[in-house]
């Protein structure tokens, strides 16, 4: 099966991640060296280059060397499994506009430079969460986001740094205007619309087939597609749809990444088992 011509630009170190959380139930927190290699072979990524990502990883504590008897490999770490976790709960629910009547959460910090690390921690955190910069230290949001962000900001210890509103816009400038200053809606909306280009033939190819016969292939499409995918409901703040731009195929990316994952999940997971082995044993 034809792949898009893009996916070479796919970050090695989340294709690892990829492996580790999307198959946690057959890895099981941990891989062979070799197996890893023949996960990634398969994904495009040559030998040397997943050796090299997962030295970087482990210097990022996200992996950690354990042999198994004589087998070696890495397993992932307590902050590898909670980027797991969370991974989770954000990539496989569904994105849906915000109400306008529900509001917008405002978060306002300053953190002195002796705590320049998290704050810069804070800052992409807060772009992960899909906050909108409206100027330093001023972020928005709709208001749905709040309970996270108040959770990253005491996992970070920095209550005493950072304030936090529930608010409606009154005026007196435009709504949409304001909408725009925040975030970047024109180049999100074009890598919704390159993700569209990239997999619908894809998409098309594998209706088509009713069925992909090859699970290695299944599993590339899967993988792939998925981790392209991923990045969008973090970046993506799910604005009421009154604010979005006109030409905004959002849903249309979603509806595509969800139907690959429906038809080829099974097979995508065959193929791990297959190579893996029995995770009983492992």
């Amino acid at each position: 099966m034809d792949l898009p011509q893009d996916e070479a630009k796919n970050s090695t170190q989340l294709l690892i991640l990829a492996v580790y959380g999307h198959y946690s139930r057959l890895v099981r927190g941990w891989s062979s060296v070799a197996d890893l290699i023949t996960l990634l072979e398969r994904l495009g990524v040559p030998a040397q280059a997943t050796r090299s990502a997962v030295t970087r990883m482990t210097r990022r504590d996200l992996l950690v060397p354990e042999r198994r008897g004589t087998v070696r490999g890495y397993a992932a770490t307590a902050k590898a499994r909670l980027i797991f976790e969370e991974g989770d709960e954000v990539v496989y629910a569904p994105l849906k506009p915000a109400r306008p009547e529900d509001g917008w959460a405002i978060v306002s910090f300053s953190v002195p430079e002796a705590e320049r690390e998290k704050r810069y921690t804070l800052r992409k955190r807060l772009v992960w969460l899909g906050m909108g910069q409206l100027e330093s230290g001023l972020w928005l949001a709709p208001a749905r986001v709040l309970p996270t962000v108040l959770k990253w900001v005491r996992r970070l210890g920095l209550e005493g740094y950072v304030d936090a509103f529930t608010a409606h816009h009154e005026g007196l400038g435009d709504t949409a205007a304001l909408v725009r200053r925040a975030w970047n809606l024109d180049e999100l909306a074009a890598s919704y619309d390159r993700y569209l280009r990239s997999w619908s033939p894809v998409l098309t190819a594998v209706r088509e087939t009713d069925r992909v016969s090859d699970p290695g292939d299944a599993f590339a499409v899967y993988t792939l597609a998925l981790e392209q995918w991923m990045r969008f409901p973090y970046l993506d703040p799910g604005l009421p749809t009154e604010l979005l731009p006109a030409d905004w195929h959002g849903e249309a990316a979603q509806a595509l990444a969800h139907e690959l994952r429906e038809r080829l999940a099974d097979l995508a997971f065959e193929y791990v088992a297959s190579t893996i082995g029995d995770p009983a044993g492992r």
